[in-house]
């Protein structure tokens, strides 16, 4: 072989190496080594989470998880969800569960606390109609005694304790795009069973911030992480269709989470931020990228029917299936 023809050969081999090279790492970014770096539960809706090390999977999402809401009157006779982003102060109340009484305590900033059983009987209780997010569900008032103390920690704001009972209620459907006709409903999450975070793109949105991100404010249920100390660029979430967590849990991803006012929570006050380069702001110079909504994106919504299972932190996650193309997020009234 002459030494051109060598030397030709040896320039297509080194530029197959590059391209496989190449190809191998956009592989690993589509299809990072992933780990579950947290988990948070939330058992009353808009309330500061509890972070946990393990959690099963329900029928409605995680078990204990938005089974609670707090209402209040509206002027139109009806009764108001309290989220969040209306209700900034529920940030300092904190919410612990002891899982030998099967008890969930509430705790205000004064020590004033509050008991409730995780799962309480219905028998006595008055039904009533709840509606979050244009998708009711009947649900139960645990009484005068929630009641008085919800309404001291809701601004003065008359408010009762609603619990839905996943045995004796219909569940809250799935509307718009989030459906796959494969989810048996949600309790009281806005519109799946789960959420699913990057911790690469909460680093990236800190950097854009120009300061650490909390990531109570953005309320997921999973963060993720790779499994080594590099591997996952942010924001490829976007994309991902399905993860399996431990070789045995499937979650299907079938939006993003389009982002409100509540990200501007400070959770050390429990009041709204204020000035300039603010976090949902700021998110929002990059990230409205859902044909769907004008609103910033940061995370995947999911829904899981392995119920019976349990997830942990530290637990290794795939991803096993990629959308071509974003998803586009469509609910009813929310944009």
């Amino acid at each position: 072989m002459s030494a051109v023809s060598v030397q030709d050969a040896l320039v297509v081999l080194l530029c197959l190496a590059a391209a496989a090279v190449l190809k191998w790492r956009q592989w690993k970014a589509a299809y990072p080594d992933l780990v579950i770096e947290q988990i948070f539960l939330y058992p009353i809706k808009g309330l500061r989470p509890l972070s946990v090390q393990r959690a099963e999977l329900a029928p409605l999402g995680f078990k204990y998880d938005r089974r609670f809401v707090l209402t209040s009157p509206a002027e139109d006779g009806s009764s108001a969800c309290h989220l969040a982003a209306t209700y900034p102060s529920h940030a300092l109340l904190r919410q612990s569960i002891d899982y030998d009484s099967l008890t969930l305590t509430i705790t205000a900033p004064s020590g004033e606390s509050f008991t409730t059983p995780l799962q309480p009987s219905t028998d006595g209780l008055v039904a009533a109609k709840v509606e979050l997010h244009q998708s009711p569900v009947v649900a139960y008032d645990l009484g005068d005694e929630a009641a008085g103390f919800f309404t001291t920690h809701s601004d003065g704001q008359a408010t009762r304790l609603m619990y839905l009972d996943e045995a004796a209620s219909a569940n809250r459907k799935v509307l718009g795009s989030m459906s796959d006709g494969k989810e048996k409903g949600i309790a009281f999450q806005d519109c799946a069973s789960y959420m699913i975070a990057s911790s690469a793109s909460l680093a990236a949105f800190s950097a854009a911030l120009g300061r650490d991100m909390p990531i109570l404010p953005l309320r997921p249920n999973i963060v993720v992480g790779p499994a080594r100390s590099r591997g996952l660029e942010p924001w490829v979430e976007d994309f991902w269709a399905e993860l399996r967590v431990a070789g045995k849990v499937t979650f299907r991803l079938t939006s993003n989470c389009v982002r409100c006012i509540s990200l501007n929570i400070d959770y050390a006050t429990g009041k709204r931020l204020e000035g300039k380069g603010l976090p949902l702001q700021t998110l929002a110079k990059d990230r409205r990228v859902d044909s769907g909504s004008y609103s910033p994106v940061f995370g995947r919504y999911g829904f899981s029917n392995d119920v019976g299972n349990a997830v942990s932190v530290g637990d290794q996650v795939a991803v096993t299936k990629l959308n071509k193309e974003r998803t586009v997020f469509r609910w009813p009234g929310m944009a």
